[in-house]
């Protein structure tokens, strides 16, 4: 089992790096527009996206998995919002150019062909639209066995620091790239995570016996603890003409 089967499995709603808690922060720090359409993809159980469906905004929502999407639609449902969850894949978005004010991204885009997903942001953003992307960074150089093993198990399509990721959006048409919040991931990120409890996280009912879940959980702790010098996330901020 790999670590998206993971997050599916456990119905997680807030797996990307930093958080709920620090999707809080984000919106805080860069409000939205009152009335902005958003787009955001690679939705997972829709925590985010209800979130900002409940503050008034009008949201679609994208995922490759089904197994996600059912749970972000039963998610939507308990907390009486209305998004728009379609089955997508970011390479190739089902969307004509320009219709979005926002497009939001969180730990999504290290897992696709990058160049593909951000020309996709880029041409589904209005003009001035803005991207928010929140991804996982190199902060130093890893030892190739060792980014052998996170990229197999992740199934990261590569890994990239901040001045490639910066250069990756300029090249595919952003005129503005801003890194916000670059950050180190530590043992008591969790804490934060304790202000925000997902109420309706849906994990699958067998998965406190499944023995390939375990195992996920354990290779990705084990991943985190021995690499997590090496790696850190940012939230990468485009902005279109």
């Amino acid at each position: 089992m790999d670590y998206l089967d993971m997050l599916a499995k456990l119905g997680v709603g807030n797996a990307h790096p930093g958080g709920f808690s620090e999707t809080i922060e984000q919106l805080e720090q860069y409000p939205i527009k009152k009335g902005s359409k958003i787009l955001e993809v690679g939705c997972g159980t829709g925590r985010t996206a209800c979130y900002l469906s409940s503050q008034g905004y009008k949201v679609t929502a994208i995922d490759i998995r089904e197994d996600m999407l059912e749970k972000a639609r039963v998610r939507a449902k308990a907390e009486k919002v209305k998004v728009n969850f379609i089955k997508a894949d970011v390479t190739s978005l089902p969307f004509d150019s320009n219709q979005f004010d926002v497009v939001m991204v969180e730990s999504v885009t290290v897992f696709t062909d990058h160049t593909l997903s951000c020309s996709e942001y880029f041409r589904v953003l209005k003009p001035k639209g803005t991207l928010y992307d929140r991804e996982m960074v190199v902060t130093k150089k890893i030892p190739v066995n060792y980014q052998k093993e996170m990229i197999e198990f992740y199934g990261f399509k590569k890994m990239m620091s901040v001045l490639e990721w910066t250069e990756q959006l300029y090249e595919v048409g952003f005129s503005h790239v801003e890194i916000w919040k670059p950050a180190k991931f530590n043992s008591d990120m969790w804490k934060k995570e304790m202000k925000f409890p997902d109420e309706n996280q849906q994990a699958d009912a067998d998965v406190y016996e499944n023995k390939e879940v375990f195992e996920a959980v354990k290779k990705y702790e084990e991943l985190m603890n021995a690499y997590h010098k090496y790696i850190g996330y940012a939230v990468l901020i485009g902005q279109k003409l």
